[in-house]
């Protein structure tokens, strides 16, 4: 086959077999869509196309509103590269935004090196093969797959079965299998269904050509499941299609089992590809015990970006923009430590360093009405002479759209209510000055015991106590929690659970810290009423003369799909767990 450097995309063909495999084979990607077949396959549907450039290759398919390409395989780093840069050259000739998807965690990581602060890379969980030790779905071994072993024990009772390869002699057989599979299915049919049915087929029909690999099962007779899969590198081999009758005890189980041993023989692991978010086939993948998740990225060309705190030098810079942003000292390096990943940092790139940024952390926001993911929006700044350009708004807008979940944020002073709630954002946290409230008792009546608080049990107590309540509020599972403490710990804060003597089990929350002679109470439990016959102890035991409890307000930005979930006004935002 002749090499070209203009970029032509043509049909996927058996012409172009040969060199597409050979081309796959020299990157060895663990991402069951790099295979000639599973693309032939699925050309008619996603209308795919190959380009051939110098010695690397890219498919280019259809996506729900805009063409989708993959990573270049073939060839070397600067093969990859350069046809990268044709494709970005290309899309930008045509007013196009390139996406490309999926991408292993090697491609992601050459992305980065090769085009820093311009694609927004994210992985989706929904979409991540699940990996398998072959040797463990042949043998189902231990208590953790009891339940399997029964489920085949049952299958084979009466003797009345076998496994049997695909070849000419059968396949009409597993071919009317999988009519008969359709037709059960017929109410629920939809799409994305019959695209798979249709690319299912072809590979059926096809497989020698193709060089896939088929096992049918058959109980008393008839064919009741069929597997379809092909090598996918030297040690992993992939399962592109799997079918059962859901109504045949064991079918599923012992397909899988049989398919792993005769077709996969010689291989160390199984792909079974991703569960597309399905909850039932993501419990059923994950019964069987996965050893790992072959993560999956997509990378847009982007001017918002996730700012890759792993890196020492984009590391160094947020630290600056921090620092010029907000005077807290190195509190910057120890969050971007402990709390900032490579997926909850957004920021904007300008002159080679980042200039505008905003973390989003996941909590949930609850209400009478139900229980919502939300983001919560932390430390959003741009560096002085790069504001007025409309940068935050950009990078708030992307989280929306990124992660389509509602933003919560606490604005600092009013006039950033005025600022958000230009964007859309709407009140939904109650800001409350409780310290003014307090009044020292006179008469201390001390029936507590302090215990130092964990994670774990605080989080769990914080829940219980505000579910009780009749006002929304946001709550944050144990990691965020931790964090929240080792931040109070630093400024020489207190995490600690008040022990009532007479009550044991009913166990109240305090943090608090301290600046010079002000007790500031960071988030409590305890009534103002206990609280204020406690305060005298406190400001003893602290060293302070006076108190500070502020619980600060918030906003809320739904996204479309949310437009008509119900927010409440008068909602608790503490604990926020930057």
């Amino acid at each position: 086959m002749e090499q070209t450097d203009q970029l032509v995309f043509s049909e996927l063909t058996y012409e172009t077999k040969e060199w597409v495999t050979k081309k796959l084979s020299e990157d060895g990607r663990a991402l069951c869509e790099y295979t000639f077949a599973s693309n032939y396959a699925w050309s008619p549907y996603f209308a795919l196309r190959l380009a051939r450039f110098g010695e690397s290759g890219i498919f280019r398919y259809m996506g729900e509103t805009h063409d989708l390409y993959s990573f270049p395989f073939g060839g070397s780093e600067e093969d990859k590269r350069k046809l990268l840069d044709r494709i970005m050259e290309l899309c930008e000739e045509e007013g196009e935004t390139l996406e490309l998807s999926p991408i292993s965690k090697n491609d992601y990581d050459c992305m980065r090196r090769w085009y820093p602060g311009q694609f927004l890379m994210a992985s989706n969980r929904d979409l991540s093969d699940y990996i398998y030790e072959r040797e463990k779905l042949v043998k189902l071994p231990g208590k953790k797959y009891h339940g399997k072993r029964n489920h085949i024990a049952r299958f084979t009772d009466a003797g009345d079965w076998n496994y049997e390869k695909i070849t000419d002699e059968n396949r009409a057989d597993a071919k009317a299998m999988m009519d008969e599979w359709r037709n059960r299915r017929a109410e629920a049919w939809n799409v994305e269904l019959e695209h798979e049915f249709g690319a299912m087929t072809i590979a059926l029909l096809e497989m020698e050509r193709l060089g896939l690999v088929g096992g049918l099962l058959r109980k008393a007779g008839c064919v009741v499941a069929i597997a379809i899969g092909e090598p996918l590198n030297e040690d992993t081999f992939v399962v592109h299609y799997e079918k059962a009758f859901a109504d045949v005890q064991g079918a599923y189980p012992m397909i899988n089992q049989q398919f792993a041993e005769h077709a996969a023989e010689g291989f160390t692991y199984i792909d079974r590809e991703e569960d597309t978010g399905d909850p039932g086939l993501r419990k059923a993948k994950l019964s069987y015990r996965p050893c790992r998740l072959e993560k999956k990225y997509t990378a847009i060309q982007s001017e918002v970006v996730f700012a890759h705190p792993d890196d020492a030098q984009t590391a160094q810079a947020v630290c600056e923009l921090w620092r010029t942003c907000f005077d807290d000292g190195d509190f910057s390096e120890f969050y971007l430590k402990e709390r900032a990943n490579a997926e909850n940092m957004l920021v904007i790139y300008r002159d080679g360093k980042p200039v505008s940024m905003a973390s989003f952390l996941p909590a949930v926001y609850h209400t009478e009405k139900g229980a919502i993911p939300v983001r919560y929006v932390y430390a959003v700044a741009t560096l002085p002479a790069y504001r007025r350009q409309g940068l935050a708004k950009k990078i708030l807008t992307c989280g929306s759209e990124l992660w389509d979940e509602p933003l919560v944020l606490c604005p600092a002073d009013e006039h950033l209510y005025r600022y958000y709630g230009k964007m859309g954002f709407v009140r939904c946290f109650r800001s409350e000055n409780v310290g003014a409230r307090l009044l020292p008792a006179k008469n201390c009546c001390w029936n507590f015991h302090l215990e130092e608080a964990d994670p774990k049990t605080y989080a769990a107590v914080r829940e219980q106590y505000l579910s009780a309540g009749k006002r929304a509020y946001l709550s944050w599972d144990e990691q965020a929690v931790a964090f929240a403490f080792a931040a109070n710990e630093r400024g020489g804060g207190r995490n600690l659970f008040f022990v009532p003597e007479s009550v044991p089990e009913k166990m109240e929350l305090l943090m608090y810290s301290t600046e010079e002679k002000e007790l500031v109470i960071i988030e409590t439990t305890l009534s103002e009423e206990v609280l204020s016959r406690l305060l005298p102890e406190l400001l003893a035991e602290t060293g302070t003369t006076h108190v500070r409890y502020e619980i600060p307000g918030g906003m809320i930005l739904l996204p479309e799909r949310l437009k008509g979930f119900e927010v409440s006004g008068d909602g608790y935002l503490n604990l926020t767990l930057a």
